[in-house]
């Protein structure tokens, strides 16, 4: 080892460029091989990915191990150069050292793990990859409603995270508030409406208000913050000659929509067997009859309105 040592040490310039050309590709595809059968080993989806991006991070770790060593001995005769070009780099790469900062921000403020459901800026989406440039998102929303997914991964550099905000949906708190309405006309009996919905939300929400509670009280303990009503809240407003009632209640992030399905289908049935108690109010439309345009090419008189001819007719 150490004669070969040695040997690559004695080498000149260009084969020392040579030698590196060759034992980075030999590192990268001993690692390649590492990372696609190391995995399969373990079980769990998180702790394959886990071992993947160990790796992959061990390959470039030990690459730049390798190079460093080659040139050892002509690093110091090239800092000055490295110096001076340092400063172009900086600026040339900008957007580069800018997701690199990012990465470590996410990685040390934990910003956001692989598996969380987040919104950075206007995309959100669950975070199935962070690499050292781009956090790549399963998008969620967008054409489709809610937490459906709509198929298309985005990739978003790391620099975003310094310059805008980010919402986790899972870290602390995993649940939301998330609110319905339901419109009534004006003669249903809103006392019996509050309560009927009241009554479908504890029943529907109700597996999660003792998970949601504690949920609350652990993010508590973390930071300042008040007690909120963890129940579901029903509220009443007149619009329009309706009742409309809105319905605030907590969820899990994931399962808004099969809430609001699960919601809406009890209050239907609700509604439908109020022997008329309750009804959906409907909107109306005004005609206003106006009378006909004039045609621009009649030469003689314009025709009277109705109301117009009958009352010269009455005189």
């Amino acid at each position: 080892m150490n004669e070969l040592f040695k040997q690559a040490m004695s080498l000149s310039l260009l084969g020392k460029c040579i030698a590196a050309i060759v034992g980075i590709l030999l590192i990268h595809a001993g690692f390649r091989a590492l990372e696609q059968t190391l995995p399969r080993h373990f079980g769990r989806v998180d702790e394959r990915y886990r071992v993947r991006k160990f790796v992959v991070f061990s390959g470039y770790i030990a690459i730049l191990l390798f190079v460093s060593i080659l040139f050892e001995d002509r690093l110091g005769r090239l800092s000055f150069a490295l110096g001076v070009a340092g400063a172009g780099v900086a600026v040339a790469l900008q957007d580069v050292l800018s997701s690199i900062a990012g990465a470590f921000s996410i990685g040390f403020s934990k910003l956001y793990t692989v598996g969380d459901r987040v919104q950075i800026g206007d995309t959100r989406g669950d975070v199935i990859d962070i690499s050292l440039l781009r956090t790549t998102l399963m998008e969620v929303g967008s054409w489709v409603g809610r937490d459906l997914y709509s198929g298309r991964i985005v990739r978003i550099p790391n620099s975003a995270v310094l310059k805008g905000s980010v919402f986790n949906y899972s870290q602390g708190f995993r649940f939301i508030w998330d609110q319905i309405k339901v419109v009534l006309t004006i003669t249903s009996d809103p006392a019996l409406a509050r309560a009927m919905l009241l009554r479908v939300a504890k029943e529907v929400i109700g597996e999660y208000l003792v998970e949601a509670q504690n949920s609350w009280n652990a993010v508590s303990e973390d930071y300042r913050t008040e007690n909120p009503p963890i129940e579901p809240v029903v509220a009443l407003a007149v619009n329009a000659a309706s009742l409309e009632f809105t319905v605030n209640y907590v969820v899990d992030y994931t399962q808004r929509t099969t809430m609001l399905d699960r919601l809406f289908t009890k209050i239907v049935d609700e509604v439908a067997n109020s022997n008329g108690r309750l009804a959906w109010a409907s909107s109306g439309v005004t005609v206003i009859n106006q009378p006909p345009a004039l045609d621009p090419t009649m030469t003689g008189p314009s025709p009277a309105l109705p109301s117009a001819r009958r009352a010269s007719e009455s005189r």
